[in-house]
């Protein structure tokens, strides 16, 4: 017994003198933190944190980092023909589920843009989702682990799982706004009106101070007006004020974009969607 506590003590001040600011300098920047946010897939949460943390990073001159919280890895995917092949010293599921106080400057590779770093694809993601709610403090994993490297950056974009489950629920405890992107399909804009819910909820029941930064308007198809007007018109009068005066309209080249790993202002700058999504980026800015 006497062993056992003698080295419980030395595994304390052990944990206290690895403290990753003695690792890493502290940096002058003070990061805004963004979570993309959904619980309905396919309407384009991805391709909106890909594309705009990467035109924060050419249009802002921003330091931007993208974390990838999805077990599916899109982000990488999207950004695959122009990212590094340097490894990460440790992945996302690494971080979290670390003990010591690890921090994403470890979790971080150079997407290929100048400013723009990402956190590789991990498919660990979909188990370390479960083991985080045996953690103490579940909710607070991914704020504790960006105290230091939001220091180093001027935005922190993070791509969230489509559910509301613990990954999602880190994500928006870490944030200080939430992007929500929904397209005009009813179970869309249900998915985006529960997460809303879930934003109250954090802020709360957890005391934190979640904004909503706008919701996004996807896919949208101007050939189907009138469907689209009444739809529209339910929306506006629920999230007036929250709306984003940006929409994304559908392209091809988007999803063509997302196919070839590349951002869409890489791919085709003179496309519709790099014009929206450029739009999009001056205007979170603005709000920001």
């Amino acid at each position: 017994m006497r062993n056992l506590i003698s080295n419980g003590l030395k595994r304390l001040v052990k944990n206290d003198e690895q403290d990753d600011s003695r690792r890493y300098a502290r940096g002058e920047r003070q990061a805004k933190v963004i979570a993309v946010a959904t619980v309905k897939g396919g309407v384009g949460k991805t391709t909106t944190a890909v594309n705009l943390a990467a035109g924060l990073a050419l249009f802002e001159d921003a330091r931007v980092l993208l974390i990838d919280l999805d077990a599916q890895g899109h982000c990488t995917t999207s950004l695959s023909a122009l990212m590094s092949q340097e490894r990460a010293e440790k992945s996302v599921s690494d971080i979290l589920l670390d003990e010591q106080g690890a921090e994403f400057l470890d979790a971080r590779v150079p997407s290929g843009i100048d400013g723009l770093d990402v956190t590789p694809a991990d498919p660990a993601l979909a188990e370390t989702e479960g083991r985080i709610s045996q953690k103490i403090g579940k909710e607070s994993l991914l704020r504790e682990a960006l105290k230091l490297t939001r220091t180093h950056y001027d935005y922190i974009i993070i791509d969230s799982p489509p559910n509301k489950g613990n990954l999602t629920l880190n994500a928006l405890f870490a944030a200080d706004k939430v992007l929500i992107p929904t397209d005009l399909a009813a179970l869309s804009v249900q998915g985006a009106d529960e997460l809303m819910g879930t934003v109250e909820a954090v802020n709360g029941r957890l005391g934190h101070n979640l904004g909503v930064l706008g919701v996004l308007l996807t896919r949208v198809d101007g050939r189907t007006v009138s469907i689209n007007e009444q739809v529209l018109e339910q929306i506006e009068q629920a999230w007036e004020h929250v709306l984003f005066k940006t929409r994304i309209g559908i392209n091809t080249a988007l999803p063509r974009a997302q196919l070839a790993g590349m951002p869409i202002f890489e791919f085709d700058a003179d496309s519709r969607g790099a014009k929206h999504y450029k739009a999009l980026v001056h205007e979170v800015v603005a709000r920001s």
